[in-house]
């Protein structure tokens, strides 16, 4: 059976040569690296006939099955296996099979792009290199082989590249669609959790303050005996040898302070009787007049002792509530209404011009050109003829009307007399009589209005 086996079946030859180009075409190897090369085309040469069908044969399977890495290397080598081994590698190393394996790769469309290149970089340096020599007209004639060769043309219908395309964009949508339907039944479910827990939680009891009134009085004395604390121990601390920082018993302090504030904001915002709302709330001010002054104290931890003292007044005063301040602040608001008053009245009397109003406005280009102007109108005293009719008597003076109430009319004329009028008229009871001061002269007949107008 062994001698039928190797008369029909004739193994082919692996050595040394087939090692090397497995090596030197692995993935980890630069896809420009000479390295080992050497050593191959040594083995080669050694070998002779042999030897170039073997390293044809691995070069072969490499640039038909295997991948784009393997393929560029095996061009690689086999470039400088051509220009480095002798002249029986260059006459016989291009077998049918090879040439059929680079046909194939210059003309499949989906080889890689840059094998495609590789190629034709090394077909052309070959046909420029044997153009020449007759020996090699096999080999130089590879790159018009190759050249000649055309892509294989596209024979896929447009319709159906649509149609597939179609397909796969109703494919993605569906499942889009199902993916948006599982999140929001998630969201559903995660929002129905939360509702159910809510309804299984406890709700806390209305406020009651009858039931709750001596737990609020006992926190307003806590939070009272705390403030107290607090100022008393800020007022023990010597600043000159320990800071409030420093000091336990303020800080302790400190902490229960802020903890009974917390049950009195808590109870001024449930509580609704007056009376007890007004103590949580003077309370509250007492926490924070005791907190303030434990702030300005600690950010001068060297202060001395008399400026200690008086921030612990200050503070204390800021908590006291005073009967006389409505009285204090309405006092000195009079006080500055009178010294406003005061202000202005000497600014009036002050002022120098007829129109003192007017002396701080300028009027530009006008004012400067103003010489050329005639003087203003001003207000002139009183002549003799406007002098002379202020004098005259009113309508009623001239009236043959007799007032039954004596006393009146002697009280209006009075009063015209003091208002400035020189001279007036009075009818008499019995028969026209005119009575009036030392200085009053007669109507004339033009300036009576009851005068007869025809008496000329």
């Amino acid at each position: 059976m062994s001698a039928i086996r190797q008369a029909f079946i004739k193994e082919k030859p692996h050595s040394s040569i087939t090692d090397w180009v497995d090596i030197l075409t692995a993935s980890h190897i630069s896809e420009e690296a000479y390295d080992g090369i050497p050593e191959l085309v040594d083995s080669i040469n050694l070998q002779g006939l042999t030897g170039t069908g073997e390293a044809s044969r691995a070069l072969r399977k490499k640039l038909k099955h295997g991948g784009p890495h393997q393929q560029y290397r095996a061009l690689v080598i086999l470039k400088a296996l051509v220009e480095n081994c002798g002249d029986k590698f260059k006459t016989s190393f291009a077998d049918g099979q090879l040439t059929d394996a680079l046909r194939q790769i210059a003309g499949d469309r989906s080889a890689d792009k840059r094998v495609q290149k590789k190629l034709r970089l090394v077909l052309m340096s070959w046909h420029e290199q044997f153009q020449s020599d007759p020996s090699m007209r096999s080999v130089s004639e590879l790159y018009q082989m190759c050249k000649d060769i055309q892509p294989a043309k596209s024979t896929i219908d447009p319709m159906e590249v649509e149609a597939a395309r179609r397909r796969a964009e109703k494919v993605e949508a569906k499942r889009m669609a199902k993916l948006e339907k599982e999140e929001a039944r998630q969201r559903e479910e995660s929002e129905r959790l939360k509702q159910t827990q809510m309804k299984n939680r406890p709700k806390r009891a209305p406020f009651d303050f009858e039931q709750e009134k001596p737990k609020v009085l006992g926190s307003i004395v806590e939070a009272s005996q705390a403030s107290s604390n607090l100022v008393n121990a800020i007022t023990l601390v010597n600043p000159e040898k320990e800071s409030l920082q420093s000091s336990e018993r303020v800080q302790e302090c400190l902490g229960k302070t802020k903890l009974a504030r917390k049950q009195i904001v808590r109870y001024i915002q449930l509580v609704e009787n007056e009376e007890v709302i007004g103590v949580l709330i003077e309370t509250n001010d007492r926490i924070i007049a005791a907190l303030e002054m434990y702030d300005s104290m600690s950010t001068d931890p060297k202060s001395k002792s008399d400026e200690t003292t008086s921030a612990i007044a200050a503070g204390m005063a800021s908590a006291h509530i005073s009967t006389e301040s409505e009285v204090n602040k309405l006092q000195e608001k009079q006080k500055a209404a009178v010294q406003k008053a005061k202000l202005n009245g000497s600014i009036r009397n002050g002022s120098t011009g007829v129109y003192a109003d007017l002396e701080d406005l300028s009027f530009g280009t006008l004012g400067e050109s103003s010489n050329n102007l005639p003087q203003p109108i001003r207000p002139t005293s009183m002549s003799g003829e406007s002098a002379g009719a202020e004098a005259r008597g009113s309508l009623s003076d001239f009236s043959d009307y007799e007032s039954s109430d004596e006393e009146t009319h002697n009280t209006r004329a009075t009063s015209s007399k003091n208002n400035g009028k020189d001279h007036y008229y009075s009818s008499s009871d019995e028969g026209g009589r005119v009575s009036g001061s030392a200085t009053t002269n007669h109507l004339s007949a033009a300036d009576d209005p009851f005068a007869d107008p025809f008496a000329d």
